[in-house]
């Protein structure tokens, strides 16, 4: 039998193959030769001619993925562009991408007669269980291993591996005041103090903050953090429903209000699933509010609960995607568990639809709110998006009657107070909360950093040399970087004319160092750029809300808008807004949080944006192809230039589903000019 085989390179090939099961092969995950020893693919099709080679095993006891599941995924691939296989690849976890790869491991157990270098060679690959040539040769040179080898101590093994998932996780060991007593340096005070009040925090969020891992290290060694397990921390939190659980609604609705009120709204789904025989499937946006939830899910569903993240380990991802195709189970995961094939899905849960995390940058810019209509739509499931502040195009299908809304929020106190373009915190900020005793109090700046660079020579803010966003100043790495592209400039000057640079405005590194100055490092105080869902604070302040307005982009209002929403919804008591500009927040202590969302789209409407039309990118080395794309694509383009690299920049509106069609036509014909197509690339 020939078979169509998705590989993670994008391309389709036919390999021939033994087949003895009565089920049709599709889904199924093969490995298959490939220039460099071996691949993994998934078989999507069955015929074709001219097999490149023949499959070298199906290493799984039952199909991967599913056949709705396998709908899903050519929806997307028509959707966004993006090849089959590399869309596959990236969707499913790493644990499944299995490649052959050539290794070095120890060929006697217990070496006699040699030099301690030769030893540790011999350790460092026996802990590791294979290391590739390269990279041991690289560590410690050519000769050595070649030596071991030609002798013996040392064989070249050809191994089918998968890549790591695990991800490492700190917490604190002692309590916060007494390892704030023990440490003098700031960095390493800021560190314990960021630690404080969680249970985990991952080693990627500590790096996306600055922190220093020499920092980190120092106070492992002094006793004061220690690496843990999030999958296994602690007792789970008892959960204690407050109100009756609310009834099932619409096949599709969007639960508007707090965490704990989405947690609750979550459990009645998957008990009522449970009941009648059928699974669920939850996927989170956000690891953080996943990582909340899992106590209480875990408590509640035990060994039906399948975790599929980045958190668990390689073997218990396998484990748990194929014990979820064999009964009822609760299916848990971040976006890699959205094609995990559960048994009879009866609902889709996707939490926290307006979080950023949405859009799936590693994946095209692919929308999980899309994937999770897919999802719902070919399995014939229900669909709720839990949220503290509805996304407008989410608002918009309420709108039109495709999502029913219920809405439960909080009502803090609103205060919006006056600031000056200099100013950090304002005088009426520390009176507000000096006389107020509030226990525990969240910082927001919506920047990283601790500035802009400004260059008095250029008379403008320094920008990224690669995409031409406005450079960031860090104080604790003392560098640029652009957190747009990743760019990093080492030098402090403008990378325009080298001329030397001022801080102007301020970021989360200037905030944190502000606050403590003027309120000295308290236990109560927690710092963030980005509104926590899965914590509530007595108070929550934004030190600047008119950040957010200085992006440009068409959905900056909108930002603004869910940024602050969101810190409405985590306040318990006070809500403190600093703006430039507070008449232009008023709206907000009405309550007219819908007027908000129908002007918007009435504009947007009007601007021929989302949700009303899709865009797309395309980016060019050829200014001509311009009139191609109006005349055999969409009339509607507007054309930036990039003088940096000299291409251009054509983005298309479009309303047609037709349209994706002509793009990939355009791309096809025009492949040597054309450098990348994307859609929703915003």
């Amino acid at each position: 039998m020939n078979l169509k085989v998705a590989l993670p390179s994008g391309r389709t090939r036919t390999y021939s193959a033994k087949w003895e099961k009565e089920d049709s092969p599709l889904g199924w995950r093969v490995l298959v030769p490939s220039p460099g020893g071996g691949t993994t693919g998934i078989v999507v099709g069955v015929g074709g001619e001219n097999p490149k080679g023949h499959v070298i095993s199906f290493p799984d006891d039952a199909p991967l993925i599913g056949f709705h599941t396998l709908r899903v995924v050519e929806d997307i691939s028509s959707d966004y562009l993006l090849p089959r296989g590399t869309l596959l690849f990236k969707l499913l976890p790493s644990a499944f991408l299995w490649k052959e790869e050539e290794l070095i491991k120890p060929a006697v157990s217990k070496p006699t007669g040699l030099d301690p270098k030769s030893l540790s060679l011999i350790e460092y690959v026996k802990k590791r269980r294979g290391v590739k040539p390269e990279n041991l040769k690289k560590r410690f040179g050519s000769e050595i291993v070649n030596l071991l080898l030609k002798k013996g101590f040392l064989k070249v093994v050809k191994e089918w591996r998968s890549p790591s998932v695990e991800e490492k996780f700190f917490k604190l060991k002692v309590p916060l005041k007494e390892a704030l007593g023990r440490v003098r340096s700031e960095e390493k005070r800021r560190i314990l103090v960021f630690l404080s009040g969680k249970s985990c925090v991952s080693e990627e969020e500590l790096s996306r903050w600055n922190f220093s891992k020499k920092h980190l290290r120092d106070l492992i060694k002094a006793d004061l953090v220690e690496e843990t397990s999030c999958e296994e921390e602690g007792t789970p939190k008892t959960y204690r429903r407050q109100t009756p659980l609310v009834e099932l609604g619409a096949d599709r609705e969007v639960l508007w209000g707090s965490f704990e009120k989405a947690l609750e709204r979550t459990l009645k789904e998957c008990e009522a699933n449970l009941k009648s025989k059928r699974s669920t499937l939850i996927l989170f946006a956000d690891r953080e509010e996943m990582l909340e939830a899992l106590y209480t899910l875990r408590e509640h569903f035990g060994g039906s609960l399948r975790e599929i993240h980045s958190g668990v380990s390689p073997k218990r991802i396998y484990r748990s995607w194929f014990e979820a195709q064999k009964e009822p189970s609760v299916v848990v995961g971040t976006y890699i568990a959205s094609l995990c094939p559960a048994y009879d899905l009866g609902t889709v849960i996707l939490f926290d639809e307006s979080s950023p995390g949405v859009k799936l940058r590693r994946v095209g810019n692919l929308d999980l709110r899309r994937v999770s209509l897919l999802l719902a739509k070919h399995s014939s499931s229900r669909l709720v998006f839990t949220t503290p502040a509805p996304s407008l195009p989410t608002f918009y299908l309420h709108l039109r009657g495709k999502f029913s809304l219920k809405k439960e929020l909080p009502e803090p106190s609103l205060f919006l107070v006056k600031r000056n373009p200099a100013e950090v915190v304002t005088s009426e900020l520390v009176k507000l909360l000096e006389e107020n005793s509030f226990g525990s109090v969240l910082f927001l700046v919506p920047k990283q950093g601790y500035s802009y660079a400004y260059c008095p020579r250029c008379e403008a803010l320094s920008e990224c040399p690669e995409c031409g966003t406005f450079l960031t100043y860090s104080r604790i790495k003392e560098k640029l970087y652009c957190t747009n592209c990743g760019y990093v400039r080492e030098e402090l000057t403008c990378p325009e004319c080298e001329g030397s640079l001022e801080e102007t405005g301020f970021g989360i590194e200037k905030a944190v160092e502000v606050v403590e100055n003027t309120f000295g490092i308290k236990e109560g105080f927690s710092f963030s750029t980005y509104p926590s869902w899965e914590r509530d604070f007595d108070a929550v302040v934004v030190l600047s809300a008119d950040n957010l307005l200085s992006v440009p982009s068409y959905r900056s209002r909108e930002e603004m808008f869910l940024y602050l929403l969101r810190s409405f919804v985590s306040a318990k008591k006070a809500l403190l807004v600093q703006t430039m500009f507070p008449e232009e927040l008023e709206f907000l202590k009405e309550g007219r949080f819908e007027e908000f969302y129908k002007r918007e789209l009435e504009e947007r409407e009007r601007e021929m944006l989302p949700p009303f039309w899709r865009l797309a990118l395309v980016r060019t080395r050829k200014r001509d192809i311009e009139g191609y794309v109006r005349k055999l694509v969409s009339p509607f383009v507007r054309v930036s230039v990039n003088l940096r690299d000299n291409t251009y920049d054509l983005l298309v509106r479009f309303k047609e589903r037709g349209t994706l069609l002509k793009l990939r036509h355009l791309r096809e014909r025009f492949g040597k000019d054309i450098i990348e197509v994307r859609v929703d690339p915003f």
